[in-house]
């Protein structure tokens, strides 16, 4: 989906609090940082679902800890630039590469950057994993990328259904055969 929906917000912002504020959906104020094509549908679910999970142990059943692996400022809250906390950006990297090797999900994935630097150390990542810069168009185009995946799984989508629809109609070829035979 090219554009951020309440729904996937609310699945994603558990306990928002004046430190994690939970976003609002206006489609000008969101960037990807990263987009991931996986080989298949199921994968992108097992995927999505494992992000979610990993921020739900974060923000809520392993609060304490991941609070105490966290870059603090003087007054013990997480470190920030105006409203931008770097934390939540490095988490989410990480969640991601944790989340593609622990389901094995490296091999036909493709993952595509707002820059290359977000990624962080390359050691960090299976090898097997395709990183790419994202195209820059335009603010207005930055979603483009997104468009062309969707474009390229429906198409994917489409091929399938008519492979699966074709030895159906074989089977009732033979049938109507068959009949005519007897």
């Amino acid at each position: 989906m090219p554009h951020v929906t309440k729904y996937q917000i609310k699945q994603q912002f558990f306990r928002p609090n004046w430190e994690n504020r939970k976003p609002h959906p206006r489609h000008d104020i969101w960037r990807p940082l990263a987009v991931a094509e996986f080989a298949s549908y199921e994968d992108a679910v097992r995927a999505y679902h494992g992000l979610v999970e990993l921020r739900y142990m974060r923000e809520v059943s392993k609060k304490k800890e991941a609070q105490s692996m966290r870059k603090l400022n003087e007054y013990n809250r997480i470190w920030c630039s105006g409203q931008y906390r770097p934390t939540y950006t490095m988490e989410a990297t990480a969640d991601l590469a944790t989340v593609l090797d622990e389901f094995k999900l490296a091999s036909d994935t493709t993952i595509y950057w707002d820059g290359l630097w977000w990624r962080g150390d390359p050691k960090q990542w299976n090898p097997e994993i395709n990183h790419q810069d994202m195209e820059r168009f335009g603010r207005r185009e930055k979603f483009v990328i997104l468009d062309e995946i969707r474009e390229k799984g429906l198409l994917n989508f489409k091929q399938k259904q008519q492979q699966q629809q074709q030895p159906e109609m074989n089977e009732q070829q033979q049938q109507q055969q068959q009949q005519q035979l007897s």
